[in-house]
């Protein structure tokens, strides 16, 4: 299974890591590729790289007001693609902490493999201190009418 960063993630340690956690559950995280990411990617385009990669899912730690990010949402949903947030403690520090981040996904990475593979629709999954949430993305995006 795999799992592509999205464009803001591009930090070597934090993959490297996470393919370490990965490996055990045949789950590996890859970069976003360097061609989108070095002239930026209009959202729209996402889901499409994602699914030319062949990402079950989108890592992000881009997550912010949902309704704000609804036409992004729904492309993912319309690319089959579920995405994975992770979200910073302090959303306006720039240099994200990678332990941290690490230890977000470490101990719920399990669950997400196993529920990626049996879902038959997009999922999404909010990591925090506090936890996790895991919503199908149809059931967020049916909330905030258009």
């Amino acid at each position: 299974m795999k799992i592509l960063s999205d464009e803001d993630i591009i930090w070597t340690e934090l993959i490297d890591r996470l393919n370490e956690l990965g490996s055990e559950y045949d789950c590996s995280f890859v970069p976003f590729p360097r061609a989108h990411r070095d002239r930026g990617v209009p959202d729209e385009q996402v889901p499409e790289i994602c699914r030319r990669e062949g990402a079950v899912a989108l890592l992000s730690t881009n997550y912010k007001e949902f309704g704000r990010h609804l036409l992004y949402y729904q492309a993912l949903m319309s690319a089959g693609v579920s995405a994975i947030v992770l979200r910073q403690p302090n959303p306006h520090t720039d240099l994200p902490d990678v332990d941290y981040q690490v230890g977000l996904i470490q101990p719920r990475l399990r669950n997400i493999v196993r529920r990626l593979e049996r879902t038959e629709e997009p999922l999404l999954f909010v990591l925090n201190k506090s936890g996790a949430r895991i919503r199908r993305l149809d059931e967020l995006i049916n909330r905030f009418p258009a």
